[in-house]
């Protein structure tokens, strides 16, 4: 198993699509409903991309025998007052290596790029019912409140998402 911070996304293209889809596909809450289409995940991808590029996000991969298996992002805040905070986004692991705690990896993983790059202050939202709500708890994210209905699953069904903070101390960890 290897963590990565990737600066390029461009060689993991082919397995970030394979991951999204799955993870849509699957009824993972992440923004996105079913059926995922090659092509619109290609065209999200390239999106991330160049918000990579413009250091507005990064993006932690976890690799197992040469295949993206998982993947999380760190978007930034741009705003004077919030250079201090970011938000956690799109923690997905494939299907196939689910339950061996890849989530988790991603997570500190997550905790490590913020501090050392000065954040102080993760945000994040899930859906109240979604089995992460629980990992997010287990590893010290406190949970300020509940929207009912924020998100819609393709069933049409309404599920209300839990907003949770970290507060973290910052580092001068180099991670790559």
């Amino acid at each position: 198993m290897e963590l990565l911070k990737v600066d390029n996304l461009n060689p993991y293209l082919d397995d970030l699509v394979e991951l999204l889809c799955d993870a849509v596909d699957s009824g993972a809450p992440i923004g996105f409903l079913p059926p995922m289409s090659e092509l619109e995940a290609k065209a999200y991808w390239q999106t991330i991309h160049d918000d990579l590029q413009e250091n507005a996000r990064q993006v932690l991969l976890v690799r197992e025998d040469d295949k993206v298996v998982g993947s999380v992002q760190i978007a930034m805040s741009p705003k004077a007052n919030a250079l201090h905070r970011c938000d956690v986004e799109k923690l997905m692991v494939h299907t196939q290596a689910r339950e061996n705690g890849l989530g988790s990896i991603l997570m500190q993983g997550v905790e490590r790029v913020a501090a050392a790059m000065q954040r102080q202050l993760l945000m994040l939202e899930v859906r109240s019912d979604d089995i992460a709500h629980d990992m997010y708890v287990n590893m010290g994210y406190i949970p300020f409140g509940e929207v009912p209905g924020y998100t819609r699953s393709a069933n049409g069904m309404l599920h209300n998402a839990t907003f949770f903070y970290k507060e973290i101390e910052t580092t001068h960890e180099v991670f790559s």
